[in-house]
């Protein structure tokens, strides 16, 4: 984007998975219509700035954009959407300015789920600020690395009333340095954030009494994971435990606090039905048969694979799946120059436990799954391993399958 784009009212703006959205210079997104990005699990969709390298965490407008605004939006339009997205180097940079990323005001039909945000910047509410009676859905989100100036990162709201549900919020300092201005990382102002199955952990300042929330009341403050502690029904204050793996470094130990100890009743918390991995966001994750949502944006599955540390690039193989994401099947393509007698394909879930075969598979160059197992039972949404042996020559491939 060489200018500021402005989505008329009217006009919505479409946005596919996988695609790239690059600033190139201090520009913003103002969505006077609807926006519709919606991403999928890992093929995200990405806003960010041409000059990254030049990104700095102060007030210039060097190697940053200016977010995504929702400023005079008619509330008589439809619900706008931001889903598997990835939102990086955008600023407030004006003084006072509200919302790094994304700032909403007198506006309330956004969602905004499965998202992650980092190395966002404002005075207030580094990643996110609402205000003037906005009530914009925020849920199974990662918010890290994101710093505010003065108050509220990353959050800031003001006399409005967000639905915060399921998100990770960790490691967003503020930056203020005076000891007695009371912020945290929900900074409200006349608010009532109703605040859900979050995990609220490490967002430093230097208010001289420990705290991750500003006057954000207890009875709109239930079953979270807030570090210091917070008043309300289902809170906790627990090390959450995170996995620390490369790439998934806030997914869930297997003995975390977090996992099914979110509320119990999910009803009215608008949950996305994949989380932001694409794991099934309504899950027994303790395995004893009852179904409760773990806290934070990851929903803790056992066995969980690390996928990109499992996936084989062979020269010798082609291997993709068509459609994908798919419901209820899709079909695996296949090539290789040596296919032997014995060659297979074998379907596995992220449990890593085997669902499905495909044997003697030589001659032939595809095979349909239609989402059923070796029994002809449909199997659970999510995400699945397609993997071809021939020999010694091995391939894997990710799938999603979405019910």
């Amino acid at each position: 984007m060489v200018e500021d784009v402005v989505v008329e009212n009217g006009v919505t703006l479409s946005i596919e998975p996988g695609v790239q959205i690059e600033f190139q210079d201090y520009y913003k997104l103002s969505i006077l219509g609807r926006i519709l990005a919606i991403g999928e699990p890992g093929n995200f969709i990405l806003f960010t700035t041409d000059e990254p390298e030049l990104f700095s965490i102060d007030h210039s407008t060097e190697g940053c954009w200016n977010g995504i605004r929702f400023e005079d939006t008619p509330n008589t339009n439809e619900i706008s959407k931001l889903k598997y997205c990835k939102i990086e180097y955008s600023k407030a940079a004006e003084e006072n300015g509200i919302g790094g990323a994304i700032s909403v005001y007198d506006f309330s039909k956004l969602e905004i789920s499965d998202c992650i945000f980092q190395n966002n910047v404002a005075d207030f509410g580094s990643a996110f600020g609402c205000t003037m009676h906005s009530s914009p859905k925020i849920i199974s989100c990662l918010f890290k690395d994101n710093f505010a100036f003065i108050g509220g990162s990353p959050f800031y709201c003001s006399y409005s009333y967000p639905g915060i549900t399921n998100n990770t919020i960790i490691n967003n300092p503020v930056l203020n340095e005076e000891m007695f201005y009371a912020t945290g990382a929900v900074h409200t102002f006349i608010s009532k954030p109703q605040i859900t199955n979050n995990i609220f952990w490490q967002n430093e300042n230097n208010y001289f009494e420990n705290q991750q929330l500003l006057e954000c009341k207890d009875y709109y403050t239930t079953y979270n994971d807030i570090e210091f502690g917070h008043e309300g029904k289902g809170n906790i204050d627990e090390d959450p435990m995170f996995l620390n793996f490369p790439d998934y470094p806030f997914y869930l130990q297997e003995n975390s606090p977090c996992i099914d100890a979110a509320k119990p009743d999910t009803i009215g918390l608008f949950l996305p039905e994949f989380d932001i991995l694409g794991n099934l966001r309504i899950f027994d994750g303790d395995g004893n048969g009852e179904i409760i949502v773990d806290m934070g944006a990851f929903e803790f599955i056992e066995g969980f694979i690390d996928i990109n540390e499992i996936v084989i690039e062979n020269p010798f193989i082609t291997l993709y799946n068509f459609p994908n994401p798919f419901n209820p099947e899709t079909t695996i393509y296949f090539e290789t120059t040596n296919l032997h007698e014995n060659s297979r394909i074998e379907i596995f879930n992220i449990k890593g436990q085997k669902v499905k075969q495909f044997s003697d598979i030589r001659g032939q160059h595809s095979v349909v799954w239609d989402g059923t197992d070796n029994s002809c039972n449909p199997v659970a949404s999510g995400i699945y391993l397609a993997k071809l042996i021939s020999g010694d020559i091995v391939q894997i491939r990710k799938m999603l399958l979405m019910k």
